[in-house]
């Protein structure tokens, strides 16, 4: 049973991984067109709007799918977690809780309190992705017992846990920085 759920997760998981970068893409090529041209297209508009609207909602069910999936692999399909995995939680598993308390105060300026954990866990996520990506340098952070540069996942080639963390770090980060950059730059 385990090993079915696992592997429909892995390219559920994948997916929306890749999904979430082109996401993070579309919301930054929409805030680059919103200043471009002066004479904003209602659609950008509208979709810059409802980005504003619900970025931390947004970002809040992301962290949560995350922190649930992560604790899936761990607790449900066996996998250890290494160092950098660790690390990766760490910033994530706060943002549930910050964003959360956000939402239900209605407090939208919340991003600035967890903004600083996505954009920590985007970077960790990038070294801990590169470091499986070319396995053969050494590490700063690397226990001798579950290696940093191993992957319990490879999907499509390329999709890996670190990958999944980049991705969803990136859409978080991207989700709380861009639009309210956008609301900003128009008062």
């Amino acid at each position: 049973m385990n090993d079915i759920a696992t592997e429909a997760l892995n390219k559920i998981f994948s997916i929306l991984a890749i999904v979430s970068i082109s996401i993070s893409a579309i919301i930054f090529i929409t805030y680059l067109f919103s200043k471009l041209f002066s004479a904003k297209l209602s659609i950008i508009g509208n979709f810059n709007k409802l980005i504003y609207d619900n970025s931390v909602v947004f970002s809040w069910a992301i962290a949560t799918l995350a922190t649930f999936g992560s604790l899936f692999y761990s607790e449900v399909s066996g996998f250890i977690p290494c160092t950098f995995c660790w690390y990766e939680r760490i910033a994530m598993y706060p943002l549930v809780l910050i964003l959360g308390i956000g939402i239900i105060k209605k407090n939208h300026e919340v991003w600035i309190y967890a903004f600083p954990f996505s954009l920590i866990g985007l970077l960790v996520s990038i070294y801990h992705y590169q470091l499986q990506m070319f396995p053969d340098q050494s590490s700063i952070s690397c226990s001798t017992d579950v290696s940093c540069s191993g992957s319990w996942i490879l999907e499509f080639g390329f999709v890996t846990m670190p990958f999944m963390a980049l991705s969803t770090f990136l859409l978080i980060s991207v989700l709380l920085l861009i639009p309210n950059i956008i609301k900003k730059e128009d008062n």
